[in-house]
């Protein structure tokens, strides 16, 4: 205060803070505020969880780079087995142009391991014992490979791999020998380190059987001089590419593109699951302060004027008044708001390590952490100032019976002014809203899109509590007591509905969105082929035809001859790079069409009989379409086809009659809308590759990894026979589980502190009811009724939060699959009715006359 202040305001400001310390002394002020620090709990907690979930810069290049400064050439060639003169020669290159620290690795991703059914796993190849990735690789035991053919494996329990075992790779035509296990900290998968000169070791004939076997080539060195070391890999390329004709080009720019600089890395952390998942921190760290304060205005908001009111009375200033009630209040929500989040900062430091256990990943490191809790305590200082404004100017607009006619009128041209301009903001939101909505194509989006329907709901909140009012049924007096209470005390009625539906939506929509994307995750992950089938397909392509090695293995071996076999042909052609040269597909559609030979064919591959329809339609030289296509035509029309070459239509078929299917998803009709027989693909002069995939049908799981087995022990790929392998249960991102679990708690304290608190701000009024001769039993029965229709009130409004976003998803992002876990939701929902309900029944158990 400037010595030049004035006296009086001087006084002012002392009898407000001294009314706003004795104001403070409220204990249902106290017990209101508490649940601000239901906020800064969840917040913290959340900030704190999710952080843990993404990697550091550093974390990034140790992972990547280990002790090393940059790397370079991941990606631009591909060595055969047993090629020796490439990593010799890149090696003398960097040593020539000064690079130090010099290290070469090669990383094999067709690996595979001589199991049933046939899995491909990542083989590093490097001087291991020089610790070059010390920060990610630690030796559990054993020791680390020296010699060609020793391996260190990690995750060994998933390969059933022993130290001083062997380990039977390529079908068995080549072993490693186990020296040792480890610990891959980044990641839980079954990587094979091997020492230097096992690559060159291998047959370089197991290239013929293996098509996709192959090993890239990174050069790590301590960073210096990254002009020379692309110099010197694409040297090392150039000269290699004469004997390896199939490697990529010496393009200095595409070995460019590979490079990792450790400086660079450090600066580029990964994309934080805070900004990945905006309903676990960003939106809440926005709308619950606010929230929560204006909750706990609204339930001391009659006990507010009634204070004020007689403070006035006995001649304070009527703003000195609403400024002390608002520094009370704003004192035990700042002290609320901060102690939440210490205790959330505990509770998600605790999350994080179990976080840590479940992933078996290191966490990312915990900084950062001053600028949310000033964030938090921030929004509740400033959500409490503008709410005291808006107080103070409400309490000069009211008593207008006792004012001139003249600030009557002004009095209601305020209010009018104010609902107007909620209206207003309301409608932009709702535009905002759709605006946004059609721009919807991940699932972070769609939580912003909850994030902005929720605001606009909560606008909407005073105008949905005016409806309930006028809906709610008076018969009988203990309905008539409950909507009069409500009636007279609406702005705590729509401050409790609007913390309750910003709980219920944020933890409903959560739920919807993660039962979602687990059902897009399960309905993506298919198997190769149905049960009971065996696929003969180039490994390169399922559309390709088995080599000819693959049918003389099986015709040696016999463990295929009394099964049926039907060959696929997909109705279009490539060239010799495999680019798409004619295709034929359904007018206004991309996916391609089957064809077999027979409609016996057709029902070996589909895994079940044809209708005597479906059987018609194939003999009249029709075509069935797949139930699940897009937009399947209706059964008994005819549908033209279309030919293009490339991208240009070049024909167009007459009509052709159409019927439905069912076939469940398998990797081979994907990208594939229907099925016709081969003579009526070569009536209508269809695009055909000449031979095509076969389908072994009729078989046992033991009798198809026998097959699969016959392969393998001939040398070739064990996984251009493939076989039916149910895929592994969907697994959501970690961040999704740990957001949707938070809200769900968030849910369920708020709503039993906002009860409490309510119910508490109640007990006046329904002591005074009790007092004039009403029993304490329909006092209570007052009370539920009234919660009955703010929870039924909240719910229909969190509905409207939670469905909209997850229904633009599925329809606006291909692939995912919309989805209501009814389980889910009823048991949460079920839980906060009855955390209410005992929260109720709870405060008014002592309930008496006052």
């Amino acid at each position: 205060m400037t010595p030049t202040a004035s006296p009086a305001l001087v006084a002012q400001v002392r009898l407000g803070l001294r009314l706003a310390r004795r104001l403070a002394r409220s204990r249902e002020l106290a017990r209101s505020a508490s649940i601000v620090l239901v906020a800064g709990l969840f917040v913290m907690a959340m900030f704190v969880s999710l952080r843990a979930l993404s990697l550091s810069g550093e974390q990034v290049a140790q992972r990547d780079l280990g002790r090393f400064g940059a790397s370079i050439g991941y990606g631009s060639i591909v060595l055969p087995p047993g090629e020796s003169r490439f990593v010799p020669d890149l090696r003398g290159r960097a040593a020539g142009a000064g690079l130090t620290d010099v290290e070469v690795m090669l990383s094999a991703s067709g690996m595979q391991i001589a199991t049933v059914p046939a899995r491909d796993v990542s083989m590093l190849e490097t001087a291991w014992q020089l610790s070059p990735y010390p920060d990610r690789y630690q030796l559990l035991s054993g020791r680390w490979p020296s010699q060609p053919g020793e391996v260190v494996v990690t995750e060994p329990a998933d390969l059933a791999a022993t130290v001083g075992g062997d380990l039977p790779v390529l079908g068995g035509k080549a072993s490693l020998r186990v020296v040792g296990t480890a610990d891959d900290r980044f990641a839980r998968t079954s990587n094979l380190l091997v020492a230097p000169g096992t690559w060159t070791a291998l047959d370089a004939n197991l290239a013929e059987g293996f098509p996709l076997l192959g090993a890239q080539p990174i050069l790590l060195w301590s960073g210096n001089d990254v002009l020379g070391a692309v110099a010197a890999f694409s040297g090392a390329v150039r000269d290699a590419k004469p004997r390896l004709p199939d490697t990529a080009s010496a393009d200095l720019g595409l070995v460019e593109d590979t490079q990792l600089i450790r400086a660079q890395l450090v600066l580029q952390p990964e994309r934080t699951w805070i900004a990945r998942s905006p309903a676990g921190y960003t939106l809440p760290s926005l709308l619950l302060p606010v929230a929560m304060v204006l909750l706990v205005f609204g339930l001391n908001d009659r006990r507010f004027r009634r204070t004020t009111d007689r403070l006035v009375a006995v001649g304070v200033h009527r703003s000195t008044a609403t400024a002390a009630m608002t520094l009370a209040t704003l004192a035990w929500c700042t002290a609320a708001a901060a102690a939440g989040a210490l205790a959330g900062t505990g509770i998600g430091l605790a999350t994080r390590t179990f976080i840590a256990r479940v992933r078996d990943m290191p966490s990312a490191p915990l900084d950062g952490l001053a600028a949310p809790m000033l964030r938090l305590l921030a929004m509740v200082v400033v959500t409490c100032v503008c709410t005291g404004i808006v107080t103070a100017l409400r309490s000069r607009q009211g008593k207008v019976a006792r004012r001139p006619r003249s600030a009557v009128k002004l009095a209601w041209a305020g209010k009018l002014l104010s609902r107007d301009t909620r209206h207003i903001v309301a409608v932009i939101a709702w535009c905002a809203t759709v605006a946004y909505g059609v721009r919807v194509d991940s699932p972070a989006q769609a939580m912003i899109l909850t994030g902005l329907i929720t605001i606009a709901v909560l606008l909407s909140v005073p105008d949905v509590v005016d409806v309930m009012l006028r809906v709610f049924p008076e018969h009988g007096p203990r309905r008539r007591l409950a909507r009069r209470q409500l009636t007279g005390d609406r702005r705590r009625a729509a401050a409790v509905i609007a913390v309750l539906t910003v709980l219920m939506g944020a933890s409903t929509s959560s739920l919807v969105l993660l039962d979602t994307m687990i059902r897009t995750l399960d309905a993506q992950a298919y198997p190769e082929v149905l049960p009971g089938q065996v696929m003969l397909a180039d490994r390169a392509s399922i559309t390709w035809p088995a080599p000819t090695p693959v049918l003389r293995a099986l015709e040696a071996s016999g463990k295929a001859d009394q099964f049926p076999r039907a060959e696929l042909r997909y109705l279009f052609t490539t060239d010799a790079r495999g680019a798409t040269t004619r295709s034929v597909t359904r007018d206004n559609h991309h996916g391609s069409l089957l064809a077999v030979a027979t409609a016996q064919d057709v029902e070996q591959i589909i895994g079940h009989p044809l209708e005597s329809a479906q059987r018609t339609t194939l003999s009249n030289g029709g075509l069935l379409i797949w139930a699940d296509a897009p937009h399947p035509p209706v059964e008994g029309t005819t549908i033209h086809l279309t030919v293009k070459e490339g991208d240009k239509p070049i024909g167009r078929t007459p009509g052709v009659p159409v019927a439905v299917v069912d076939v469940p998803l398998v990797e081979w009709r994907v990208g594939t809308d229907g099925i016709m027989l081969s003579s009526t693909a070569q009536t209508l002069q269809l695009p055909a590759p000449p031979a095509g995939p076969q389908i072994i049908s009729g078989v046992t799981e033991a009798q198809a990894k026998a097959i699969q087995e016959a392969v393998a022990s001939a040398g070739l790929d064990a996984r251009m026979a493939r076989i039916h392998t149910p895929p592994s249960p969907p697994v959501p991102a970690v961040a999704i589980v740990v957001t949707a679990v938070g809200l769900a708690f968030l849910a369920l304290a708020g709503v039993l502190m906002a009860t409490r608190a309510q119910t508490r701000t109640l007990r006046g009024y329904l002591g005074r009811l009790i007092a004039i001769g009403v029993s304490p039993t329909w006092a209570r029965h007052v009370l539920l009724i009234q919660y009955g229709s703010i929870v039924a009130t909240s719910t229909l409004l969190s509905v409207v939060i939670a469905l909209p976003p997850t229904v633009v998803l599925a329809m606006q992002v291909s692939g995912f699959s919309f989805a209501i876990p009814w389980s889910q939701l009823a048991t949460l929902l079920a839980t906060i009715y009855l955390a209410v309900l005992l929260a109720v029944l709870r405060s008014t158990l002592s309930l008496r006359a006052t």
